[in-house]
């Protein structure tokens, strides 16, 4: 909870003390690694979309899918799907830097070895921070941090591309 509220207080400074943005927020499509730890600990791929909803704000739907780990005498298989808005806070030269909150649904199967299988799904809450950095005309690299809340508390470090689609 600790972790939560500075999180909570730095992207409130942030939008505080920071400058407007310059321009507007685009429309992007990108890929990304995940490293997720805490109830999950795994490492996974995922897709990005950000979709201007306002001027400083988007909607980041994600999809992520962790590689398959094999723990003990069970094979465990997780994905999870997210529905964040993104919040620019600051936008200068080549540097953006967002806020985020959303949703989390999560979903873990797990075989085992001498037959049967077991899956749950649960929701979560989402809040994070994410960089962009508009190095390119076309592809901007990212990376974001997250931590997820519910019944599969997580912290999960993104990095990847996104690729302007206006």
């Amino acid at each position: 909870m600790k972790k939560l509220a500075l999180i909570a207080m730095v992207v409130v400074t942030a939008s505080l003390f920071g400058t407007e943005v310059n321009a507007q927020v685009k429309n992007r499509v990108g890929f990304f690694l995940a490293a997720a730890s805490g109830d999950i600990d795994m490492v996974g791929l995922g897709g990005v979309g950000e979709f201007r909803a306002l001027d400083k704000l988007t909607i980041s739907p994600q999809l992520i899918f962790y590689f398959p780990e094999e723990r003990g005498n069970a094979d465990v298989k997780f994905f999870e799907l997210n529905v964040n808005a993104n919040y620019y806070f600051y936008n200068h030269d080549i540097l953006e830097f967002y806020g985020l909150a959303g949703l989390n649904y999560s979903r873990v199967k797990v075989d085992y070895d001498g037959g049967g299988d077991a899956s749950d799904g649960e929701m979560g809450l989402n809040i994070g921070a994410g960089l962009n950095f508009e190095i390119g005309k076309n592809f901007i690299p990212f990376t974001e941090l997250r931590i997820t809340l519910g019944e599969y508390d997580q912290f999960v470090f993104n990095a990847g591309l996104k690729f302007n689609l206006n």
